[in-house]
């Protein structure tokens, strides 16, 4: 008897090391670092929301598990996202074209739970449903020139879009890291229809510029007219100026040279001694006719009654 229950033991003993040995590796799950957990209990499958487990190994139970999400960051890529910009006018909306947007975010470590509850496994449809809507929505506001222009302005604006939308209820519990605005393409009708309104402003700025050039030659015309006749103007008066001042000019020499002469003449008839009226009268007449360029005189001799007696000579 005591062999037989002694022989129980060990068996029972056996036993229970291979469940200890089978149980206790069963009883321990392991989470990688990548990767953050919520206990679930097989049976039930009842999640437990409470408490979120980070990288490590836990003794949970064979009758548990780890229900997993992604700690590191997730990596969405959107190709060709069609969307619009803004219009020049509030009746409809403006051009179309294609945009690559590319994009990393992270799970909120404490709010595991609640996505789970909130979003379960589909979290990844939902948030890139979202951040495609932000996108769209907030293109609307962007001209179509600001994608070229200003793409750092854009870029962040797209990203604090998707921030706004992602913490709108219900909350995603997820938190925006990276993003990036990718490559635009344009349509080529959309590409041909800008190409054309491009040319067309280059003619009409070379029709303004002929037109301008235009005007600026007719005012240079008229004020080179304008300088011509102050011109004539100015020469006309001087010449006129300079004819008064000749014409006083002849006229005081003219009064100087009678003056001149006057004075002379008395000179000389004093120190002639012509002194009656008849022979200062004789000596003027004489000294007319010797002055007249078209008439020769010869003084022959005087006659008793001092009469003066010329004949007459040829002109010369």
């Amino acid at each position: 008897m005591p062999f037989k229950s002694n022989n129980a033991c060990i068996c029972a003993a056996i036993v229970i090391l291979l469940l200890v040995v089978i149980l206790i590796p069963l009883s321990f799950s392991y989470l990688e670092y990548y990767e953050y957990g919520l206990i679930q209990r097989k049976a039930t499958g009842s999640v437990d929301i409470t408490t979120v487990y980070n990288s490590g190994r836990y003794p949970i139970g064979p009758g548990r598990r780890f229900i997993k999400y992604q700690a590191d960051s997730h990596y969405v890529h959107f190709d060709k996202l069609s969307v619009f910009s803004k219009s020049g006018t509030n009746e409809s909306i403006g051009l179309e074209f294609l945009v690559d947007i590319g994009l990393t975010y992270f799970l909120i470590q404490d709010e595991i739970g609640l996505l789970h509850k909130d979003l379960s496994r589909n979290y990844d449809t939902i948030i890139e449903s979202r951040a495609k809507d932000a996108i769209k929505n907030e293109a609307i506001g962007v001209s179509f020139n600001e994608y070229f222009q200003d793409r750092k302005s854009v870029e962040r604006r797209f990203k604090e879009a998707i921030s706004h939308r992602w913490a709108e209820p219900p909350s995603l519990h997820c938190s925006l890291d990276q993003f990036h605005l990718g490559r635009i393409r344009i349509p080529d009708s959309v590409a041909s229809k800008q190409l054309e309104a491009r040319v067309q402003n280059e003619r009409n700025d070379k029709e303004s510029f002929i037109q301008q050039a235009q005007i600026e030659r007719e005012l240079t015309a008229v004020e080179v007219n304008t300088i011509d006749l102050e011109r004539e103007k100015v020469l006309r008066t001087a010449r006129a100026e300079a004819s008064l001042i000749r014409s006083r000019a002849q006229s005081q020499s003219e009064r100087i040279k009678a003056q001149a002469q006057t004075n002379g003449t008395n000179m000389l008839l004093a120190a002639s001694d012509i002194v009656t009226q008849e022979q200062k009268s004789a000596f003027t007449y004489i000294r007319t006719l010797r002055n007249r360029n078209d008439l020769n005189v010869d003084v022959s001799y005087l006659s008793a009654d001092n009469v003066l007696r010329t004949t007459p000579a040829s002109s010369a």
